[in-house]
C-alpha cells in the first residue's frame, strides 16, 4: 500500500516514509505545511509505503533512490553506510545551528566516522515507568525511592506476596518487548558504560552482567500475570488504563492511550518515573530523515534537511506525534504536561544511550539475533544459554 502527495511548487524532490493515518501522519502532515509556508517554491513529493525498507533497498539497487527517506539512524544505517549509498549531509548541520542546539547522543546516532548521514526528527524515550497513583498510594509505594532494577524485582515478589495487586504487567507476544525490558534493566543495574560496551562488539567482557539482566528479568516474568506469554503491548497497555496493575514499562508512545482516556488523568490517575536505575539517563529511539548519495536534486533536499533539523520543523512535528524534540531549544509549552517532563528530562539527562530494542545501538542482522535470542528465553527462561546467544550476536569477536 502507498499514497502519494506533493507540496510546493517548482524545483523537486521526493521523501519515502511510512507515517500515515494517526499521529504519525497528523505529524507529517504539520511538517509539509510549516515546510510549504518557509519555502512555497520548493516541492515535496510525499510517498508512503508500508514495505518502507525493502522499498528504498529495491530503490537503490535499482539505481533510482529516494531524495530522501524516514528510517531509524544510528547503527541501523549501517549496512546502507557500507554500502556508500548515504548522502553527506554536513553541511546541512555546519550551515545552520543544528551542532549548537542537539545532544551527544542525536548527534552521534547521525554520524558515522565524524560525517553526518541522518538529521534526527523526533525523540521517544524507552525508559520510563508508569505507574497507578492510587494503587501506589494505597500500597504506600513512592516509585522514585525504587533505586535499581534488583530492588524492583523484590518489591514486585512483595506485593504479588503480600497484596492483591498485580505489580506489573509484562507482554510478551511479541519478542521486541522482552528485549527492551532486557537493555533497560542492562542499563540500570550496570550503567551506560556497560552498556556501552555491550553493543560497541564488547559483549563478551560483560556476559556477568548480561546474565544478571537476564535473571532479573525472568523474576519479573515470576510474578506477572499467568497470560503474559500472549499478551500484546496493545492489550496490556488497554489493561494498565483500566488499572489492572501498579507499573507498566514502556516507551512514552504508550502514553498516548493515557491522554485519550477521559478517566486517566496525567498526575491524579498515572503518573511516571524513568525505569529504576536509569535517572539522568534518557535510552532514545528516534526517526531520522536520510538523503541518498545519488539525487538529481541537491538543492531541495539540502532545504527540505534544513527544515527538518529546525526548531519550527521539529515543534510542528513532534506535537503532533507525542514525542519530543532533539534539538533542545524548542518551544513546548503547547506540548502536553508530560511531553514537557520528557523534554526537561532529555535537556538534564548526563547520557542519550541509543537503543538496542529500535536498531540505534546495534546492526540490523544483530537485531534479529536478539530477538530470536528472546524468543528462546521465554521458553527456558536460562539466563546462562541465553546469554551466549546474546554474546554471539553483539560480539563480533566472540
Amino acid at each position: 500500500m502507498s499514497r502519494s502527495t506533493s507540496i510546493g511548487g517548482g524545483e523537486s524532490g521526493e521523501l519515502l516514509h511510512r507515517l500515515v493515518g494517526g499521529d504519525g501522519g497528523a505529524a507529517l502532515d504539520a511538517l509539509f505545511e510549516g515546510f510549504s509556508q518557509r519555502h512555497p517554491d520548493v516541492s515535496m513529493n510525499d510517498v508512503a509505503d508500508e514495505n518502507l525498507s525493502l522499498e528504498v533497498k529495491s530503490r537503490i539497487l535499482k539505481e533510482s533512490p529516494p531524495d530522501v527517506w524516514m528510517e531509524w539512524p544510528g547503527k541501523n544505517l549501517k549496512p546502507y553506510e557500507d554500502a556508500s549509498v548515504l548522502g553527506d549531509v554536513t553541511a546541512v548541520w555546519e550551515d545552520s545551528d543544528m551542532e549548537q542546539y542537539y545532544l551527544d547522543g542525536p548527534r552521534e546516532a547521525a554520524t558515522f566516522d565524524g560525517t553526518y548521514r541522518a538529521v534526527p526528527l523526533n525523540i521517544h524515550r524507552i525508559n520510563n515507568l508508569f505507574y497507578d497513583v492510587r494503587q501506589a498510594e494505597e500500597l504506600g509505594l513512592d516509585p522514585a525511592t525504587i533505586d535499581s532494577p534488583r530492588a524492583f524485582a523484590e518489591e514486585l515478589r512483595r506485593i504479588d506476596a503480600e497484596t492483591d495487586h498485580t505489580g506489573m504487567l509484562f507482554p510478551m507476544k511479541n519478542p521486541w518487548t522482552v528485549l527492551q525490558m532486557w537493555e533497560t534493566v542492562l542499563l540500570g543495574e550496570h550503567g551506560h558504560e556497560t552498556f556501552r560496551g555491550v553493543t560497541d562488539d564488547a559483549a563478551a567482557a560483560h556476559r556477568r552482567a548480561i546474565v544478571d539482566a537476564l535473571d532479573i528479568v525472568r523474576q519479573y516474568a515470576e510474578v506477572a500475570t499467568e497470560d503474559k506469554l500472549y499478551l500484546s503491548l496493545t492489550g496490556a497497555n488497554e489493561r494498565f488504563v483500566d488499572g489492572e496493575s501498579v507499573f507498566f514499562h514502556q516507551g512514552d508512545w504508550a502514553a498516548g492511550a493515557y491522554t485519550e482516556s477521559a478517566q486517566f488523568d496525567y498526575g491524579t490517575h498515572w503518573d511516571h518515573v524513568p525505569f529504576p536505575g536509569t535517572d539522568g539517563l534518557y535510552a532514545m529511539n528516534m526517526d531520522a530523515v536520510i538523503a541518498a548519495n545519488a539525487t538529481d536534486n541537491p538543492e531541495t533536499v539540502s532545504t527540505f534537511l534544513s527544515y527538518v533539523g529546525s526548531a519550527d520543523g521539529q515543534k510542528r512535528f513532534n506535537q503532533k506525534k507525542g514525542s519530543i524534540p532533539p534539538r533542545t531549544d524548542v518551544d513546548t509549552s503547547a506540548f502536553t504536561p508530560f511531553l514537557q517532563e520528557q523534554q526537561t528530562a532529555f535537556q538534564q539527562s548526563t547520557a542519550q544511550p541509543l537503543s538496542i530494542t529500535h536498531g540505534l545501538g546495534v546492526r540490523p542482522d544483530q537485531l534479529i539475533e536478539l530477538k530470536t535470542a528472546m524468543s528462546s528465553f521465554v521458553s527456558s527462561w536460562d539466563p546462562e544459554a541465553v546469554a551466549d546467544e546474546v554474546v554471539a550476536a553483539l560480539d563480533t569477536s566472540a
